[in-house]
């Protein structure tokens, strides 16, 4: 199986996308539109939380995930196959219990295995628990168990050490059955053919720091290759805001009641001074982190719905912007 070629070129490179950054940036939503964004271009997608974000389900029109795949959205073939996004929660014990399975353990035998053995593992193994879920998205990939797997990962402050579990285990262990899963595991990872990784930020001071940190710890630590930028909810840099209420209401030969001309050159004044901050949140970013970059827009609604997902994808299917941009 292979991502059609309708898909963005960036996105058809890769059969495993893992979607990174700080709480609060939006990981989640981005993670699900890209979903949508494949599953529109005919691809069989697999959406995956690893640490039990339930509402990715209904963002999709689906249920809440679980440890049990589901399919959440089926897409109208348009000229070609239809694609569809599936998703599923992975824990560290379901990984666990699954890998018994894949070595052969009978169901009687894994589960007391299970029991007896995952606390004192994870306990006693730093890293065990995320190399245990990366394991099962190895797996998962060898498995071709769809054209792409989206893999939602903790926030960035947890990220990093849970990309880095393969390579800390590969420290540690010198050989056996921990050692093997975390070379297959750091293989995967450092594949560019296979899997790429979605850093995405706010046009903040603060998300922008940390993923500029966190692009260091992932290509350059664990040679990671890394997709275009995701620049979530930037504000609209539009030529009219350099335009006072009283002008533009002129221009349209309108008149405008002091009290409205006022209200609006408030909005209008705050709106550049948000603008002025992402401005230079881009520069910074120029400088720092030249990748490429996706700008989805501000939506201003209390609460994203299904439909939603529809804007950002098509957000997420333009053409990359390069170099220093003013929006």
């Amino acid at each position: 199986m292979a991502l059609p070629r309708s898909a963005p070129d960036w996105l058809s490179r890769t059969r495993v996308l893992v979607v990174v950054g700080k709480g609060g940036v939006g990981t989640s939503t981005v993670a699900a539109s890209l979903a949508l964004l494949a599953a529109n271009a005919g691809a069989d997608v697999l959406l995956v939380a690893v640490d039990g974000k339930p509402g990715l389900g209904p963002l999709l029109g689906g249920a809440s995930l679980g440890p049990t795949e589901q399919t959440l959205r089926t897409m109208t073939p348009r000229g070609g196959r239809a694609g569809r996004i599936r998703g599923r929660t992975i824990s560290p014990e379901q990984a666990f219990g699954d890998y018994l399975e894949l070595k052969g353990f009978g169901s009687l035998l894994r589960r007391a295995a299970r029991a007896a053995s995952f606390d004192l593992i994870a306990g006693s193994t730093p890293g065990m628990k995320h190399l245990l879920v990366l394991g099962k998205i190895k797996e998962l990939d060898r498995e071709r168990a769809a054209d792409l797997i989206i893999v939602d990962v903790p926030p960035a402050g947890h990220a990093a050490p849970f990309l880095r579990s393969a390579s800390a285990l590969q420290a540690a262990a010198a050989s056996g059955p921990v050692r093997d899963q975390a070379d297959e595991v750091s293989a995967l990872l450092a594949d560019h053919t296979r899997c790429q990784c979605v850093m995405v930020t706010l046009p903040e001071e603060t998300p922008v720091n940390e993923v500029i940190e966190l692009a260091a710890d992932l290509e350059d630590d664990l040679g990671m290759a890394l997709a275009p930028l995701v620049v979530n909810a930037c504000w609209p840099d539009r030529p009219g805001l350099s335009m006072t209420a009283a002008t533009a209401a002129r221009r349209q030969q309108i008149t405008l009641p002091a009290a409205t001309r006022r209200a609006l050159d408030e909005v209008v004044r705050f709106s550049l001074v948000r603008v002025d901050g992402q401005r230079e949140q881009f520069a910074r970013l120029d400088d720092a982190l030249p990748l490429p970059r996706l700008l989805l827009p501000r939506l201003p609604v209390a609460r994203l719905l299904p439909q939603h997902l529809d804007v950002l994808a098509a957000a997420l299917a333009a053409e990359p912007v390069v170099g220093r941009v003013s929006r």
